[in-house]
């Protein structure tokens, strides 16, 4: 009713089970007290599991869901000890046996069990999940990520504890509940059952909850109050809210605010009116004042909120607040490494560290370029933080993981970095003007994007049909840039590649055409009347190389793109950043009269084509003198 009410609905309809294709009994099983050691209580649910499965199952294909992958192996493996769970040992179960190398996941075939996670290969998956439809695997021990993912429907799902330990910085913490709604949805296989069966695994004190949530009695909370300064954030972004007592308005409009006037308790609330109101205004209150505090808003003589560029980008790229402080707090020299250790603060970068992965991330942190503080050696990774410090640069550094499931978290924390150094970048350029923090960013992002620091790790990997096996086949053999590549035979590149023809040939033609479409800087100071002077950056063609192969290619076809960068020595010194160049052309720059030194940076879409003719540095002493440090002579192509 509450949610009817917050949306000016006439009438409120509860759909619960029976409205299934296939209707599903829920049954909660509590199975005794968890105490203070949760680990225990979870470990022991497994001599529970065959005597449920008995129970419930009638025979037909079960699920059962566990937390970890080790617990799926090891429950599997008791699973198949216990005469009357799976199917019978015959000729069909050796064949399907036979077909995996992995020799738990055998023995569990011949009784017709299996496990299914995903630290097992793609052929493993396939095999278990296509005996499983076809009958010849009774009982599946699974991971959360099959309720996510594949349509395996069983007749009898169990779901095998109601909480999972995230790690040692967070412990035990119960299982969300649209996680197992979805465990749950996988009960009942239309087409084959009438009926479908869910047993919920709990202890004693969690159990009412959980029958209170598979009964569809469970009320709706608002889920706002650990997220209000986002959410008002994103309100004063869209001037939706542009003073205290439009934020107030708005808020009194929210499910929030409805929820806390009927059921003040579940918020840590009295009955009281005034009370509930005073507890909003002084959130409201609190939540303006913090935004503000960070320069996040601003407040003008009247009162009125004003969205600074932080608010806006905030907003757009859906950066919480607790990472958008990191952000703006970012000094105006911070380094890539500065950069990484404030990404990985970030909360949406952090994953359990479990015990079965310490080996890895430990081999792994000796392999990567910036090291947690201590002998290398003697470092343990022990936190979320350090495994995203490690994970963040592995991916950087091509550094592959056996781990299925460390990689897939490796991918998720990359696309995640990458949206908050483009957040950064924007907020540097926008807000800040800290051009040294923009162009760290953009060159960070590149880096998570190509898997590369700079041209050292060999930059050919960036080309299509060129996968990291290649590139390191070809680095062995010094054919690392794409100058390399020209000056090598299309012969040369396939024998050192280990790939047939045409692949050198036409390695060299995709070469040619980026190599066609790059641009080199040239840049000085120019002085004019009253003393002022200028920054001139000219953007010209490179000078053929020899080798170059003789292809045609359309100069504003944008294949490699640039960014141009200028910027001082001195905080909010930023002069010019400038996205998507690809032709020619020249930009004029006044010079403030205060800053010692400028940087003029081109940076190039692909690792590997700005290198040293895409950075200059301007000195002022005291006359304007281009100066190039002896690791950046120009080269004039």
């Amino acid at each position: 009713s509450s949610i009817a009410a917050f949306l000016y609905a006439n009438e409120a309809y509860s759909f619960d089970a029976s409205y299934r294709p296939v209707p599903l009994q829920t049954h909660v099983v509590g199975l005794g007290w968890a105490g203070n050691n949760a680990f225990m209580f979870a470990k022991g649910l497994d001599r529970h599991v065959p005597d449920l499965i008995k129970r419930f199952s009638r025979s037909k294909p079960t699920i059962v869901f566990c937390h970890t992958k080790k617990e799926t192996e090891t429950l599997a493996m008791e699973l198949a000890k216990v005469p009357g769970i799976g199917l019978p040992n015959n000729g069909g179960n050796m064949t399907l046996a036979s077909q995996t190398k992995l020799t738990v996941l055998q023995g569990s075939l011949l009784r017709g069990i299996a496990y299914h996670h995903a630290g097992l290969d793609a052929s493993d998956r396939k095999l278990v999940e296509t005996a499983f439809m076809n009958g010849k695997v009774l009982v599946l021990c699974a991971t959360s990520t099959l309720a996510m993912g594949v349509n395996l429907p069983a007749h009898l799902v169990m779901i095998k504890g109601t909480s999972a330990w995230r790690g040692s910085g967070q412990g035990h913490q119960e299982i969300d509940t649209g996680t197992l709604l979805q465990m749950i949805g996988r009960a009942g296989r239309p087409g084959f059952d009438t009926s479908g069966t869910a047993v919920i695994m709990t202890d004693n004190a969690s159990k009412p909850k959980y029958e209170k949530l598979s009964g569809g009695m469970e009320v709706v909370e608002s889920q706002l109050p650990p997220r209000l300064m986002d959410v008002m954030n994103t309100e004063i972004s869209q001037r939706v809210i542009t003073s205290f007592e439009a934020a107030m308005n708005w808020i009194k409009s929210t499910f929030f605010f409805r929820r806390a006037m009927e059921n003040p308790q579940q918020y840590g609330l009295s009955s009281s009116t005034s009370d509930i109101e005073e507890f909003i205004e002084k959130n409201c209150l609190d939540s303006l004042e913090r935004l503000s505090r960070e320069g996040i808003i601003a407040f003008d003589e009247s009162g009125r909120i004003e969205p600074k560029a932080a608010c806006h980008i905030m907003s757009q790229s859906l950066v919480d607040f607790e990472s958008m402080t990191r952000i703006v707090s970012l000094p105006f020299d911070a380094t890539s490494e500065a950069l990484l250790k404030m990404l990985v603060e970030c909360d949406r970068l952090h994953y359990p560290v479990r015990r079965s992965e310490k080996k890895t991330l430990n081999e792994t942190h000796k392999l990567i370029r910036y090291k947690l503080d201590g002998p290398p050696s003697k470092v343990r990774i022990q936190t979320p933080t350090e495994k995203a410090f490690v994970l963040l640069q592995a991916a950087i550094g091509q550094q592959y993981l056996e781990d299925y499931t460390l990689r897939q978290e490796m991918s998720h924390m990359s696309e995640y970095a990458s949206r908050l150094l483009k957040a950064t970048e924007e907020c540097s350029i926008e807000g800040s003007l800290n051009g040294h923090v923009a162009l760290q960013s953009l060159r960070l992002r590149r880096s998570l994007a190509t898997s590369l620091w700079g041209p050292g790790d060999g930059v050919l990997n960036q080309l299509r049909g060129v996968g990291h096996k290649t590139t390191a086949k070809l680095r062995f053999s010094k054919i690392l840039s794409f100058v390399d590549v020209l000056s090598s035979s299309s012969t040369e590149i396939e024998r050192a590649a280990g790939r047939e023809a045409p692949f050198g040939k036409e390695l060299r033609i995709a070469v040619s055409k980026i190599l066609k479409n790059t641009l080199q800087l040239s840049a000085c100071v120019e002085s004019e009347e009253d003393d002022l002077k200028f920054v001139i950056c000219s953007l010209g063609r490179r000078r053929a190389l020899p080798g170059i192969e003789n292809v045609e290619c359309d100069e504003s076809a944008g294949i490699v793109n640039y960014t141009l960068v200028v910027f001082t020595d001195r905080p909010g010194g930023s002069l010019v950043f400038q996205p998507n160049i690809s032709t020619v052309g020249e930009y004029r720059l006044p010079c403030p009269r205060k800053c010692g030194k400028i940087f003029v940076h081109l940076v190039a879409s692909m690792v590997g084509l700005d290198g040293k003719q895409g950075k200059k540095e301007l000195l002022f002493v005291p006359s304007p003198v281009l100066s190039y440090p002896n690791h950046l002579q120009p080269i004039l192509m």
